[in-house]
């Protein structure tokens, strides 16, 4: 199985394990993370290989503190827009993929808690570390049986 990770936003965290055995974590715009994903989906379908998305889907988050500030706020209506934009790549191309809310994430962690958990010493950043650990948790929760691997979806046609 292969999953990704995605961190959404301007700088997108990016990461991509086969077999709960990590293969990139990276920092990515939004356009080359689709395009690695496009790629590895087309490979996937050749191969029966089942692919995942598992995506931070900051729509679901429940409280936002309000002190936070305007531009804050603005920061995170974009990145409400880009999980949309994710959404409808993945179903456009049909892509499994999950939208998992921000609470059922372990995210923010500094790169040595990172390493300690996941056995990744590249360099990461925040973003590519939060991508990380979504796979890292998602793929024990496939493996327990805890969540079920999303099911195949057609592609959407364009209108």
């Amino acid at each position: 199985m292969i999953l990704i990770g995605i961190d959404t936003g301007v700088k997108t965290g990016y990461a991509h394990s086969i077999d709960g055995i990590f293969q990139e974590i990276t920092t990515e715009t939004i356009l080359s993370a689709q395009d690695k994903i496009h790629k590895i989906h087309e490979e996937a379908k050749l191969s029966d290989i089942v692919l995942v998305v598992c995506i931070e889907d900051t729509r679901k988050r429940q409280w936002v503190d309000p002190r936070i500030g305007k531009e804050r706020l603005k920061g995170i209506g974009s990145v409400n827009r880009d999980c949309s934009i994710w959404q409808e790549f993945c179903e456009r191309y049909g892509i499994r993929h999950l939208l998992i809310p921000p609470s059922h994430i372990e995210t923010k962690l500094k790169a040595r808690v990172f390493e300690d958990r996941t056995s990744w010493t590249a360099r990461t950043s925040e973003h590519s570390r939060d991508a990380g650990m979504i796979i890292h948790k998602y793929h024990r929760l496939f493996e327990k049986g805890v969540v079920d691997v999303p099911a195949a979806i057609e592609p959407k046609k364009n209108k």
